[in-house]
């Protein structure tokens, strides 16, 4: 299977499918996320309780890549979405993401910008590591409240948000009910000269697995959920933003470019530690640092346990994708 930078009706299709799983009921354990109410609600969960796990670590890129695959398979196989899950052009729109088809407003985009609400910028917290104000600062973008347009401009979410400027002991991860509509902050800064063609060509030119992770994430990953702003840049509740996956999808895309120059050596290559940047977790806070490896364990969506080796192929357990 091919995926691609969708066609208008195919892109149609895609969000009908979106929608129809944000109409069925979650099949988590809602005990553990009290607010999540639908099928997208079981990726987001997930998501938010592996964050400090699945970022700046070995494990962002194998993660990532088994969890886009854990949706395109409910889109496919619980709405009949017909196509594979498209990636997000970022460069070909560095200068104005706003006249690509993923944000130009239309029916068949996924909505733009946020309604422009004043607002300056913030340092969010970080909840769950050991370095108890560790924070993340958020520009202030064009935007700041609900998206007004495309077939989006009525979607509500309810986990989250979680990275605040103040936590709250007793809504820690976000997990309680917050019914609200999706909204964003672009901020161009982030894109304009940034998500270009230029890094896009430094990033697969990676000499190693270690210089390849810190362009990704130096030169790309922060940068394209900073552009979004709001929901998609929250680094836990982000999947409540639907375009979230097609972010990942161009990371997933660059990574398989990269792999592909050389898979004997390359398929498995992995850097990185096994929590955020090292750091030790609040719940076990004198355990080290240590490294990833292929053979540790991830945890996915509905239990699903697999080894990080497994998420490293683009052609293992079912699975036989190639980018566009």
């Amino acid at each position: 299977m091919i995926r691609d930078n969708l066609d208008d009706l195919t892109r149609a299709d895609y969000l009908r499918a979106v929608n129809c799983l944000a109409a069925r009921p979650p099949l988590m354990n809602t005990t553990l996320a009290p607010g999540a109410v639908n099928r997208l609600d079981d990726f987001t969960y997930i998501h938010i309780n592996q964050t400090n796990i699945i970022h700046e670590s070995g494990y962002l890129l194998p993660w990532h890549r088994l969890f886009l695959w854990q949706m395109e398979t409910a889109l496919r196989d619980e709405c009949g979405y017909k196509g594979y899950l498209p990636y997000w052009d970022i460069a070909r729109f560095s200068e104005d993401q706003t006249k690509s088809k993923v944000f130009d407003g239309s029916m068949t985009s996924f909505g733009g910008n946020g309604a422009p609400v004043p607002h300056g910028p913030r340092k969010v917290i970080i909840p769950g590591l050991v370095i108890r104000n560790f924070t993340l600062p958020k520009p202030a973008g064009t935007g700041g409240g609900c998206i007004t347009d495309g077939p989006l401009k009525n979607f509500t979410i309810s986990l989250g948000p979680v990275a605040k400027e103040v936590i709250d002991p007793a809504n820690k991860y976000g997990y309680k009910p917050n019914p609200r509509c999706l909204s964003r902050d672009f901020f161009d800064g982030a894109s304009k000269g940034v998500l270009n063609w230029a890094n896009a060509t430094t990033i697969v030119a990676s000499n190693t697995i270690k210089e390849f992770r810190n362009n990704i994430e130096n030169l790309w990953h922060l940068n394209s959920h900073t552009y979004v702003g709001l929901e998609a840049a929250d680094p836990f509740s982000t999947p409540n933003d639907p375009v979230f996956y097609l972010l990942h999808a161009q990371i997933d895309r660059l990574w398989a470019i990269w792999q592909g120059q050389d898979l004997q050596d390359r398929t498995y290559a992995i850097d990185g530690n096994r929590t955020f940047l090292g750091i030790p977790l609040d719940y076990a806070p004198d355990v080290p640092p240590s490294l990833a490896t292929i053979e540790d364990t991830m945890y996915m969506a509905m239990g699903w346990q697999p080894k990080t080796k497994e998420g490293m192929p683009m052609t293992y357990g079912g699975r036989c994708y190639i980018y566009e």
